[in-house]
């Protein structure tokens, strides 16, 4: 009789054990009224997409409460669900965020209409003030991305360097936000620019303890008097960090370095492989570097589709785009191809908005 009573009291006290947990985990109903309304996702399948993979990866959709997003995880709350759902960070290639209030949603407009020069004083209040504004980690990190990206194409990389040296801070941005990451993709990336400004920042960069800042900062070195040290710290970041994008756009940078005359040996074939194996928001930055490097090697028919995969698949990098069109354009001019020269500068025409209030 005692046992029975014992077995019957210790199901009583786990019951409420379990009772008091479930009470202290939020509902979907609490999170609502916290966080606002859910966001969707599109996820790709993990998975190689290098040469090996005849397909590209199946993107998923799937949407609920973000409550954290970074390289690591999603974290998700389904309405359908009693519980947080995780998900692979680094796989997410597109998001709609459902915005905590409207100070991030006003910046999230301002970018889709590219009203850069806006995005970046009105995300500067809102990332600066926000206790304030009452954004959650992911979102002030989305708006410094999109205020990264802004200054790109406002022709300020030393601007948008010092930004993302900020979001890169501590735990590493996913690769959606990582690949604004404001590299010379190029030297008609160097058109313009003062380049005292942007070398003064680089030695900085390249000397901070965080691999994200060396990156950046050897990559701006590259040509300049620091070049022997850039390209060291290149082939260190290549060999032993890991991150895999770090890895990959300190490969990437390094093409930079090979001679013209050497880029259709074994290399053209590695560098695609190498391209491709990055999920999509990742290859705009290396595309375009490919299609100049094939320029230079006397290889404009193979650098022209390059050229259009930005104008097509990279519409959200503004600064790439507006670079990569009239590139094809030119080159298809020269090459007789009048019509498809036309159709592509369509495509700038439609790209440029009417009233950005960038002048």
């Amino acid at each position: 009789m005692q046992r029975h009573v014992q077995k019957y009291l210790f199901v009583l006290v786990l019951a409420a054990f379990f009772n008091e947990i479930a009470q202290a985990q939020p509902t979907y109903k609490q999170y609502a009224e916290k966080l606002g309304k859910e966001s969707r996702l599109w996820i790709a399948e993990p998975g190689d997409t290098g040469l090996n993979r005849w397909d590209p990866r199946e993107l998923f959709e799937d949407s609920g409460i973000l409550l954290d997003w970074d390289s690591k995880r999603v974290i998700l709350f389904r309405s359908n669900s009693k519980t947080e759902t995780t998900l692979p960070g680094d796989m997410v290639v597109r998001i709609e965020p459902a915005w905590a209030n409207e100070s991030g949603e006003e910046v999230h407009r301002l970018f889709a209409e590219r009203q850069f020069k806006l995005v970046v004083t009105k995300g500067q209040e809102v990332v600066n003030q926000f206790e304030k504004s009452g954004l959650p980690v992911w979102q002030r990190r989305l708006i410094l991305a999109e205020m990264i990206e802004s200054c790109s194409a406002l022709g300020k990389p030393q601007i948008a360097g010092t930004l993302f040296v900020a979001l890169a801070k501590g735990n590493p941005p996913p690769v959606l936000l990582f690949a604004t990451v404001p590299l010379p993709w190029g030297e008609t990336a160097f058109a313009d620019l003062d380049m005292t400004k942007i070398n003064a920042l680089a030695e900085e960069w390249i000397q901070q303890e965080t691999e994200s800042a060396k990156l950046l900062g050897a990559a701006w070195l590259l040509t300049g008097t620091k070049r022997a040290f850039a390209i060291e710290t290149l082939e260190q970041l290549a060999k032993s960090s890991k991150s895999p994008m770090i890895v990959a756009y300190a490969k990437a940078q390094l093409w930079r370095t090979v001679p013209p005359a050497e880029i259709l040996s074994d290399r053209y074939p590695r560098w695609l492989a190498e391209r491709d194996k990055l999920l999509l928001p990742g290859q705009a930055g290396p595309t375009m570097l490919l299609a100049e490097r094939l320029q230079q090697a006397g290889q404009t028919n193979l650098a022209i589709p390059e050229w259009l995969r930005i104008a097509t698949m990279h519409g959200d990098r503004y600064h790439l785009v507006t670079k990569a069109i009239p590139k094809a354009t030119e080159a298809l001019r020269v090459n007789g191809r009048t019509a498809e020269a036309d159709q592509v500068q369509s495509l700038l025409d439609r790209t440029k908005p009417e009233k950005n209030g960038n002048k």
